[in-house]
């Protein structure tokens, strides 16, 4: 015979599975939301902090960077004290190559120098193009900033490691200058700082045009080469003044690398 139909409020044989399931659910879902109020929608950390608690966290806060900018500046105010003047700079000997010619004064015989081979130039003998090409490779604020670049600064030591890249001090043209013509390339806090601080008193005491004559005249440019006139002599076999476009872009490329 058939079985009947179930009356309306009977219970199936599974129904107290799911009848369980549903309570478990409800029962666990609830308690959640008492005991982790972070998880509930539009929960902020916030709420919890008193505002006694969050006056004295941002007190803190205050108190702790004023603290910061004091010991910054009495950390260089202690690194700059024995530096060297810059007013100095342009008066002090450097270096040269020593230079035979023959009985006519126009032709060079023999060149003598030691590890440096430097002749000085006047940057008013260069073409426009020999410093607008450093400055447009390595430092193309060079007439905005005061020696130092703080953008240049975020960039090389925070953003590039962040995205993975190596790690740079972000100098600037003046820096680079101070690091081969007074510093040494130890890589320490307390010598970038005192470039920091070099960089910012040569700013101060020359005008650009002679910054660039100095660096012209100081910077590496591989192997023996110091200086942009001696670097012309040994890859063009010219003077700087007759440097062509292409080469003084080659030129400008480098101190980058000049080991290399």
């Amino acid at each position: 015979m058939p079985i009947p139909p179930l009356r309306n409020g009977s219970r199936s044989p599974q129904s107290w599975k799911n009848n369980r399931k549903e309570y478990l659910v409800k029962k666990y879902s609830s308690s959640n939301r008492l005991s982790h109020p972070r998880r509930q929608p539009g929960f902020k950390f916030s709420e919890l902090l008193s505002d006694e608690l969050k006056s004295k966290l941002i007190k803190l806060a205050i108190y702790g960077f004023i603290a910061g900018v004091i010991g910054l500046l009495i950390l260089v105010a202690w690194v700059g004290r024995n530096l060297p003047d810059p007013g100095q700079l342009i008066d002090r000997e450097i270096a040269q190559t020593t230079k035979i010619y023959d009985r006519t004064g126009e032709h060079v015989l023999y060149e003598i120098h030691g590890d440096q081979q430097r002749t000085i130039v006047a940057l008013k003998d260069l073409p426009a193009y020999v410093p607008q090409a450093t400055i447009a490779i390595e430092d193309k604020d060079f007439y905005k900033h005061k020696g130092i670049s703080f953008w240049g600064i975020i960039r090389g030591v925070i953003w590039k490691p962040l995205t993975g890249q190596r790690a740079q001090g972000g100098s600037t043209l003046t820096q680079q200058f101070v690091k081969n013509a007074i510093l040494t390339n130890e890589r320490t806090v307390i010598r970038k700082i005192k470039e920091w601080i070099l960089a910012y008193r040569i700013e101060q005491k020359y005008n650009k045009d002679e910054i660039l004559q100095m660096y012209f005249n100081e910077i590496p440019y591989g192997s023996t080469a110091y200086g942009i006139e001696a670097a012309s002599h040994k890859y063009f076999d010219k003077n700087a003044k007759d440097l062509t476009l292409a080469e003084a872009a080659i030129l400008a490329a480098l101190p980058q690398g000049p080991s290399r």
